[in-house]
Formats: C-alpha cells, structure tokens, sequence
C-alpha cells in the first residue's frame, strides 16, 4: 500500500484514538504524527503477518502507552466538548425541545464520561474500539496483544462497570 494512501485510510482512526486517551487536541496531533513517523519509517519490516490496521493499531497503542508512563497521567476524552464526533443526534427540530434535550444528553454525557474515568486502561481500550471503532473482538484482540476471551471479557467487565455507575 502506497504511504499517501496508508496515511489517507488510517490517519483519522489513529487520531480519534490518541484524542479518546489524551484528551488533548495538541497532544494527539502530535503524538498522531509521531505514529505516523513510526509506522512510515517501519514498513519495510512489516512482515504482513497480520493486517496492516492491527500493525498500525498496536504501533499507535504503544506509542501513546509509552506517552503516557513518560508523563505519568491518564486522562479521559471528555464527552461533552464532543471533538471526535460521537454526540447523540437531537430529535426535534424545536428549539425549547433542542435546548432540554440538549441539557439532558450534556447530563448523560457526563455521566458517562464519568462512568468511563473508572475503567482501566485496558478496559477503556477494549471499551474504545468496540464501541467506537466498531471493531470484532478478534481485531481487538490482535491489536491489544491479547486473548479473544480477554477482550470478551474486559468488554464484559467495561460494560458491567459503566451499568453499574450509571445506574
């Protein structure tokens, strides 16, 4: 696959995943370019063993683990300033209905960004690209370096977890 081409399919992925860890604009351009930096520099040795995605995911997933031990914080993507785009659509086109339904998906949003700061990263990892990226376990899997019956189960647990706090 050409480098133009790999950056064009790839690029957003990886940049909604630095962002949903960082929680940083800045900081996930960057480290988005590092990645990328990366994995241009490391085609050569892609052995094809797996997809080209999976290869990607786990340089990126690496790469913004590592980031973070060097800073030493984990922070969360906040869910109400909504950059990556996954707000709930309004359902209705009135404005005194928009603005309560606007008041109340803020709430929810918070709670579940809230609901979400407790999970592991593991957790949140595998919560991440389930839910978000839409992704099989079995890619979940190979990306993450682990079990299909790992990601089953921290998909499980993130799962139970967040019912749990938000109920």
């Amino acid at each position: 696959m050409p480098k133009d081409e790999l950056v064009k399919n790839y690029y957003r992925k990886i940049y909604k995943l630095a962002l949903y860890q960082l929680q940083d604009v800045n900081e996930a351009e960057d480290l988005t370019h590092d990645i990328f930096y990366k994995v241009l520099n490391s085609l050569k040795s892609f052995e094809e063993r797996s997809d080209v995605y999976t290869w990607i995911y786990r340089i990126a997933l690496n790469t913004i683990r590592n980031y973070l031990r060097r800073k030493k914080i984990v922070k969360f993507i906040s869910f109400e300033d909504d950059p990556a785009g996954y707000s709930l659509p309004a359902d209705s086109d009135d404005p005194a209905m928009r603005s309560e339904e606007e008041e109340l998906k803020k709430i929810k949003l918070q709670k579940l960004n809230e609901a979400i700061k407790l999970l592991s990263h593991r957790e949140r990892t595998a919560f991440f690209f389930f839910h978000y990226e839409k992704m099989k376990q079995r890619e979940i899997a190979a990306v993450m370096g682990t079990s299909v019956s790992a990601v089953e189960s921290l998909v499980f647990k993130s799962m139970k977890k967040i019912k749990k706090t938000l109920a």
